[in-house]
């Protein structure tokens, strides 16, 4: 099984130096698209790593891609060089949230 990176260039080099077994840089969107529904249909693919920026850029389609997908591959979003998304809420923080009723995250986090 493979650990696959979708990302921009030195996201790609850095997880190949770390070991990962493929790593694509799309330059556009309908590239990326097309890397992520081949990587998907693969059935020796076990983890996809997307940049959030190249995630977010195809989020429609993305999510389309995610939902057929079934169990595996396992697709985790990573922030690339420039850092995360300011506008991308934490799924984790809205959950915990709704679960005990208040905003546990300390003051300065926020």
């Amino acid at each position: 099984m493979k650990v696959v990176v979708v990302g921009d260039k030195q996201m790609a080099l850095g997880f190949t130096l770390a070991g990962v077994d493929e790593s694509y840089t799309p330059e556009t969107e309908m590239e990326a698209i097309k890397i992520i529904d081949q990587l998907i249909e693969s059935t020796d693919t076990a983890v996809i790593i997307i940049s959030e920026r190249i995630a977010e850029s195809i989020r429609e389609k993305f999510t389309e891609l995610k939902l057929r997908k079934g169990l595996y591959p396992v697709i985790v979003e990573l922030p690339d060089k420039d850092g995360p998304l300011e506008d991308k809420k934490d799924p984790l923080k809205d959950k915990i949230r709704r679960a005990v009723g208040i905003d546990i995250t300390p003051q300065e986090n926020r």
